[in-house]
C-alpha cells in the first residue's frame, strides 16, 4: 500500500515544511509515501481510498487509526489517499467521491499545520501496528 498525502497548496517553508518532510520520512520506513500539492486540489484517479480531513468527520483514536491503515494493508488496498484542504475548503467533487471523512478535532486548526499533525499521526499508527514505543 502506498500512502498519498493531497495538499491544498504548498506547503510553507520553514519549520512547518520540515516537519512534514521528517515525518514523511519515518512513515516511509513502513510503507511508500508520496505527498501531493496543488494549488487546485482534485480527486486522484488512481486506484484506492480517499480519506478527507473535515472538521464534521468521524473521530479515530490514534489506536483506532492504526487499524484504520491496518484493514487497508491487510485487504491489499493499492493507495491510501488522505486529503486536506486549503482556507477555502474542498471542492464538492473532493467531497462527493470521498469514502471516508475524518475529523482530527472538533476545533478547526490552520491548514498548514494540520498537515503536520495528520503527518503524525499516521506515523504514530504505524508504530503501533508495529509496536514500537513511539505510542505510549
Amino acid at each position: 500500500m502506498k500512502v498519498v498525502f493531497c495538499f491544498a497548496g504548498k506547503t510553507s517553508p520553514g519549520p512547518i515544511r520540515e516537519s512534514v518532510e521528517e515525518y514523511r520520512k519515518r512513515i516511509t520506513k513502513y510503507v511508500p509515501v508520496e505527498v501531493i500539492e496543488a494549488k487546485n486540489i482534485r480527486t486522484q484517479t488512481r486506484e484506492g481510498v480517499h480519506v478527507v480531513l473535515a472538521p464534521g468527520g468521524n473521530s479515530l483514536t490514534s489506536e483506532g487509526l492504526a487499524q484504520l491503515l491496518e484493514r487497508h494493508l491487510n485487504a491489499g488496498t493499492k493507495n491510501l489517499f488522505f486529503y486536506t484542504g486549503g482556507p477555502d475548503g474542498f471542492p464538492a467533487e473532493v467531497l462527493e467521491k470521498a469514502d471516508l471523512s475524518l475529523s482530527l478535532s472538533c476545533m478547526t486548526f490552520n491548514h498548514q499545520l494540520i498537515r503536520v499533525m495528520l503527518l503524525e499521526q499516521v506515523y504514530r499508527a504505524f508504530t503501533i501496528i508495529h509496536r514500537e514505543p513511539y505510542h505510549r
